[in-house]
């Protein structure tokens, strides 16, 4: 990101870093700090609004498996669908890059080889799995596991 031509191109002069402090401390003076917002999603789900929660699989400060574990206990109506829901493949460009999990409008995606910074960890996952779902196509890239009986 710090590359002349990168800069150029995204029109600015300014140096990336992964984390502004003068923004963070923004937030936390605007009140957006450590807020408890799941308690949100069950009117969101309801309402039919779609909702990705993400996590990197290296992620040591809010993990996936703590972070799947609220999904699964989280009260709508659909709770039990999403429970029994399958974790499959997900792929870009014939790899697989993560495991998604989905029932109705709610979906829990594992993202493969990624800490806290997904986005930096896993950029073309990262993109594809934000654009597949503001497109509503994030369960086009599924892989679906067969079922042996």
């Amino acid at each position: 990101m710090n590359q002349k031509e990168v800069k150029d191109a995204l029109g600015t002069k300014k140096g990336w870093g992964s984390c502004n402090m003068a923004v963070n401390l923004a937030f936390q003076l605007g009140g957006d700090w450590m807020v408890n917002y799941h308690t949100k999603l069950p009117d969101l789900l309801h309402d039919g609004v779609e909702v990705l929660i993400y996590a990197g699989d290296l992620d040591y400060i809010c993990n996936w498996l703590g972070n799947k574990a609220w999904t699964k206990l989280l009260e709508w109506e659909g709770k039990d669908d999403f429970n029994k829901a399958a974790d499959n493949d997900w792929q870009v460009s014939d790899k697989t890059v993560a495991r998604l999990r989905t029932a109705k409008n709610f979906h829990f995606m594992q993202v493969f080889e990624a800490g806290h910074m997904v986005p930096m960890d896993q950029p073309e996952a990262s993109l594809a799995m934000v654009n597949a779902f503001i497109s509503g196509k994030l369960s086009e890239r599924v892989v679906q596991k067969e079922v042996v009986v």
